[in-house]
């Protein structure tokens, strides 16, 4: 089993473990918001739901987006990309390799998710125990801002699949053509 198919779920239990590990530690307030300079500016109390919202989310989320992995085979239709009107128009047989790319792709997305609930659940403990979150915020934002060219290049392997696949699927329909 690859690494990325496990890496999701092996995040989500350090999340949900490392939570429910620091509550009893964690003081009465937990901050609700924190300007970019550290300061809190709304804090809220202390309960299970407040802290455990970030890793309900997070539980909530890969529920989704295993949801979503394990119906592409049958379901293609749920990735949206911009190649998505050519992979519905190719044969299964052509299908199923871009699948398991898409597949691969949900598995990388569901990881930068779960990386930066994490993230932003230990700037939280950290705010809550008075450091200040400077570096842990702009961490965060460059995890944010790193992610996004990351993930489009990985969905660029897609359509460029997806092309690939409808060329040969072109050829194979009119061989004079090619």
């Amino acid at each position: 089993m690859r690494i990325v198919r496990v890496l999701p779920w092996l995040l989500l239990a350090g999340l949900v473990v490392l939570s429910a590990a620091v509550y009893p530690a964690l003081p009465d307030t937990l901050p609700r918001s924190v300007e970019f300079g550290g300061r809190v500016t709304h804090t809220m109390a202390k309960s299970p739901w407040a802290w455990g919202m970030l890793p309900m989310i997070a539980v909530l989320t890969q529920l989704l987006m295993e949801g979503i992995r394990r119906a592409l085979p049958r379901k293609p239709e749920l990735f949206n990309f911009p190649g998505k009107a050519d992979l519905l128009k190719l044969p299964p047989e052509l299908r199923a390799p871009i699948i398991v790319t898409m597949q691969w792709f949900m598995d990388v997305v569901a990881c930068v998710t779960l990386v930066l609930l994490l993230a932003a659940q230990v700037t939280m403990w950290r705010t809550a125990h008075g450091a200040r979150s400077d570096a842990a915020s702009v961490v965060l934002m460059m995890l944010c801002v790193l992610m996004t060219p990351l993930l489009f290049l990985l969905l660029q392997r897609v359509t460029k699949q997806v092309d690939a696949a409808k060329r040969a699927w072109e050829s194979r329909r009119n061989p004079l053509a090619g």
